[in-house]
């Protein structure tokens, strides 16, 4: 290498050289890295990715490390989930969510049941609920296999809501008038200017209906059998205060005879919108079981030797900001990668001088 360089200094020439060898080590680091991580993928392992958030459209901010819940945002962390094959024992979705748009709630339900069909040999799927798995979460956690909660996790609310508001007699009061044009009778619907329109709040009524039914389908689809419609009658009067006894038409309408099936609609407290705590939860079958700790969970599930490996979002901005701030083997790391490029950059400089 030298010979083909005579007018270089010595000074250059060990700046190469010390170029080199880093490049060298980081090189052998990174084969050694791989093997290591193959070796590892062969073990017992569970893939686990977060769900948190609101449900709704949209990419977020490249900025922020927060952004909205929807198949957009994870569709290839949820594939990459399924791709795993040697030693994966389960995936585990991780799931925060109050709930948000019905739509993308029904996308991220639909493409786990494509995703099961499309890798029929993958492991299970175990949703872990922490803080809440409301709604929209629900939903999605429905088309798990199986679902654990906390005791303390808030859970359900299996229906549809619309807010609204109404102004007009402020409007009047303070002499405001409404000009809104609409061309079609139904174009404006039930509009917060304008006073309550019967027909238009027939409309939204039927509409929300729907994706009612559309809601409980995939619920009774997703759980079947393990939802236990008389045991939450019997918990909703108990919690409630209802003092009258039960009569012979409770006990058949609400299927405490064996020879009768509780209808799964919107009239059951399971599919009334209710939340219910962890407890409850499994009690009457809105979730499997109780954990404490995920990992020990996975565990006692799965076997002492399984650990969990998270598959992980592309950091933000902020999140690299903060990554670069820490201190410790991460800065002194940076440091040293810092002062090679240097060493690297000065020798090229030199000689593209000489």
């Amino acid at each position: 290498f030298y010979s083909f360089v005579p007018s270089m200094s010595w000074q250059t020439k060990a700046r190469f050289a010390f170029a080199g060898a880093v490049v060298g080590a980081g090189a052998k680091y990174g084969y050694d890295e791989v093997l290591r991580k193959r070796e590892e993928d062969s073990k017992p392992h569970a893939v686990l990715l977060r769900l948190s958030g609101q449900i709704g459209s949209g990419k977020g901010s490249a900025i922020s490390s927060s952004k909205p819940l929807n198949l957009q945002n994870y569709e290839s962390q949820l594939e990459r989930c399924f791709k795993k094959k040697s030693g994966a024992v389960a995936i585990l979705l991780e799931v925060n969510s109050p709930g948000g748009s019905p739509a993308q709630s029904s996308l991220l339900h639909s493409r786990l049941l494509y995703l099961k069909k499309k890798y029929p040999d993958a492991p299970p799927v175990h949703a872990f609920c922490t803080d809440v798995c409301a709604s929209g979460g629900y939903y999605i956690a429905s088309a798990c296999d199986e679902i654990h909660v906390l005791p303390s996790t808030i859970i359900g609310s299996v229906g549809v809501v619309s807010p609204s508001l109404g102004f007009v007699e402020f409007m009047r009061k303070y002499g405001i008038e409404d000009r809104t044009m609409h061309a079609g009778k139904s174009k404006i619907g039930d509009h917060p200017l304008a006073p309550r329109n019967p027909e238009a709040i027939l409309q939204k009524t039927a509409i929300l209906s729907e994706l009612h039914e559309d809601f409980m389908a995939k619920v009774v689809a997703g759980r079947g059998d393990k939802l236990k419609h008389a045991a939450a009658v019997a918990y909703q009067r108990e919690v409630t205060g209802e003092s009258e006894p039960w009569t012979i038409f409770d006990l058949l309408t609400f299927g405490l005879f064996k020879s009768v099936e509780v209808t799964a609609d919107h009239t059951s407290p399971l599919f009334d919108g209710s939340v219910y705590t962890g407890v409850a939860a499994v009690q009457l079958g809105l979730a499997d079981s109780l954990y404490e700790d995920m990992e020990e969970a996975v565990k006692e599930k799965f076997g002492e030797d399984v650990r969990i490996k998270e598959l992980k979002p592309k950091p933000s901005i902020t999140d690299l900001v903060e990554e670069l701030s820490e201190g410790g083997l991460k800065g002194a790391g940076a440091s040293f990668a810092e002062g090679a490029l240097s060493h690297v950059n000065s020798a090229l400089v030199e000689a593209t001088t000489k």
